[in-house]
């Protein structure tokens, strides 16, 4: 989940988004997932560089409106935008050993600006289904009078005050010639002008068209009459965390661009139609008010649910394949290739993608999910073995884990302890469910599925062998009397007895 103080940090800084802002709500995510998937541009099979997603947890290499909605989380703190955002992957060039490391993305802003144009025209929520993207991943020039152009921007985070008179810091539409100690935000704008008919086309872009004051809004043109709201992505990149080259390449996105002309963003909408009648998405486009906080938002109201964003993993396969996270590798994901310093560079490194891996581990079989549990009030709840590893820990090798010990329950714990017993103890109790998105902790060998939580456990169990107190049985001809005190002189029985 994004940390509050992380908002707190981004929203200062919205002053250089849009020139013209309107109304407008911001949805801030965490990522789901990073891989070479694009189920716009390469439906059901494999991109050809790496994008960081957000949004819906169904999100896939084939995607439909049905398949959005089918979505068991989302990113978003609006729990009903099943929509997904994605944005290419940028990577660290490190001119030594001429090797890319991925950049972290810290946070992503979805803003849904409702800029209604010069005549008032009606801002319509995203129809069923609708997808589209902007910019062009292998653009190497920038013409200032074309918005599919003026769409890509970048800002330099965390400058002194003396640069904010230099126009090296300024708003620019490429990468810095500097680096940038808050990060570098990277921004984009998506045509808001519809068609009508067509939820997609061919290039995914001519179904929609700019308004006539391109980036900054105006009026529909009657080939594309129905207007829509403006999406606006910021998506900001750790490079302060690398260090700047100054006679060389730094930044690369996926695609092999280094001049930050490349960037793009693409867009598959998951809004539902209606609930219980009403369209949320038209509500919150006629309802609410400039500011952007979702809470002053009546019709989202309802549906906030921060934990549960920052909890949501994704539920499909991804590419298999290393993509850098965290180390370097010595190509791009799919072999594309780089200029630096003039020169274009092909690496001949065998980085080729293996089909797909899953995002989420295997259960042994006969253990099935119980829920997202407190530790009990006197101590944990399974006190039969533990194992802990902050290297090789899953939902799956924890169950494997108590299952080969043969032991009935198995909970996982704060990414990285598992824990097993044939009972509940100290007051834990199974019948008492937290919700999941508080056992949000990811894995620590498996970063796309969840281990449980500080104190909470996400608990399996196989019914078979739990152990059941079973009641004594009691001689034929004998009844109960009922519970007496001892005599008071002695026991109130002086026959035999037998210690076993």
């Amino acid at each position: 989940m994004v940390a509050i103080n992380t908002l707190l940090a981004v929203l200062p800084i919205l002053a250089a988004a849009p020139a013209v802002m309107a109304n407008h709500f911001i949805l801030t995510h965490k990522m789901l997932v990073t891989t070479r998937l694009d189920p716009i541009v390469n439906p059901g099979g494999i991109s050809g560089h790496v994008h960081t997603i957000a949004g819906a947890s169904s999100f896939d290499k084939t995607m439909d409106y049905a398949k959005s909605r089918s979505a068991s989380c989302t990113t978003a703190a609006v729990s009903e935008d099943k929509s997904n955002y994605w944005t290419p992957q940028m990577y660290y060039y490190n001119p030594t050993d001429a090797s890319f490391t991925m950049i972290p993305v810290s946070v992503m802003n979805t803003y849904y600006l409702t800029r209604p144009g010069y005549t008032g025209e009606k801002i319509t929520a995203f129809p069923d289904g609708l997808r589209m993207i902007s910019g062009n991943p292998f653009r190497k020039t920038f013409d200032a009078s074309n918005p599919d152009n003026a769409a890509i921007s970048y800002v330099c985070l965390g400058g002194a005050p003396e640069t904010r008179n230099d126009p090296e810091w300024f708003q620019r539409n490429s990468f810095f010639n500097h680096n940038c100690p808050g990060g570098m935000r990277a921004q984009v704008n998506f045509r808001s002008c519809w068609d009508g008919k067509n939820l997609d086309s061919s290039d995914h872009v001519s179904h929609m068209a700019w308004p006539s004051g391109g980036v900054d809004g105006g009026t529909c043109p009657s080939t594309h009459p129905v207007h829509l709201p403006m999406l606006f992505y910021e998506v900001i990149y750790d490079v302060q965390n690398f260090p700047y080259n100054n006679n060389g390449t730094t930044w690369v996105f996926a695609q092999g661009d280094t001049s930050g002309y490349g960037f793009h963003g693409d867009f598959v909408n998951g809004w539902p139609s209606l609930i219980n009648g009403t369209n949320i998405l038209q509500q919150a486009i006629d309802q609410c008010e400039v500011g952007g906080v979702l809470e002053n938002c009546p019709p989202f109201v309802p549906f906030l649910n921060s934990a549960a964003a920052g909890a949501c993993q994704p539920a499909n396969a991804k590419v298999n394949e290393d993509i850098g996270d965290g180390h370097g590798i010595k190509a791009l994901p799919g072999n594309n290739p780089v200029t630096i310093s003039g020169s274009t560079y092909v690496s001949t490194a065998n980085n080729s993608a293996i089909g797909y891996v899953a995002t989420t581990s295997t259960i042994p079989a006969n253990y099935s999910y119980v829920g997202c549990i407190a530790e009990g009030s006197a101590g944990r709840a399974l006190t039969g073995a533990s194992w802990v590893s902050n290297t090789a820990m899953t939902r799956g090798a924890c169950v494997s884990y108590c299952s080969d010990k043969g032991f009935a329950y198995a909970g996982v714990e704060y990414g990285q302890e598992c824990y097993c017993d044939n009972t509940l103890r100290n007051g834990a109790s199974s019948s008492t469910l937290v919700d999941d998105a508080k056992c949000g902790t990811s894995c620590a060998a498996l970063n796309t599925e969840n281990c449980g939580g500080g104190s909470l456990l996400n608990l399996w169990v196989n019914p078979s062998k739990v152990q059941v107190a079973k009641a004594s049985t009691v001689a034929p001809g004998y009844v109960q009397v009922g519970c007496v005190a001892e005599g008071q002189n002695g026991h109130a029985f002086g026959g035999y007895r037998v210690r076993i």
